[in-house]
């Protein structure tokens, strides 16, 4: 083996490294944290789909309650953690000042 050979071999290597397992790698880490982050009281999504909130939470399983319905999944279920969202002030209803039919000018006036 010359050492062009072996420098494609080991560009190859890396390429995979960088490609396939360091994302993997980062994915993971990211999973774990997301699944560390819920405790009781965050609203998650399942895998299923399904909403609710944390009732209960031990290391390997969580009970879910979903409109008073108490379901126990797996830890590993959660696909998503809701962020907390603020709900905004609902906006009064403005209304635009509308000219009067009298103050309207109309081309065929002039």
């Amino acid at each position: 083996m010359d050492a062009r050979t072996i420098l494609i071999f080991v560009a190859f290597i890396a390429l995979m490294y960088f490609m396939m397992i360091r994302p993997q790698q980062k994915a993971a880490k990211a999973r774990a944290a997301l699944l560390s982050s819920a405790q009781k009281g965050s609203e998650v999504v399942t895998i299923g789909g399904l909403h609710g909130v944390i009732d209960q939470l031990d290391e390997k399983t969580f009970t879910l309650d979903a409109d008073g319905v108490f379901l126990t999944f797996d830890r590993s279920a959660i696909r998503t953690v809701v962020e907390n969202k603020t709900v905004a002030a609902p906006i009064e209803n403005v209304t635009e000042e509308t000219p009067a039919a009298d103050d309207v000018k109309s081309d065929d006036a002039e």
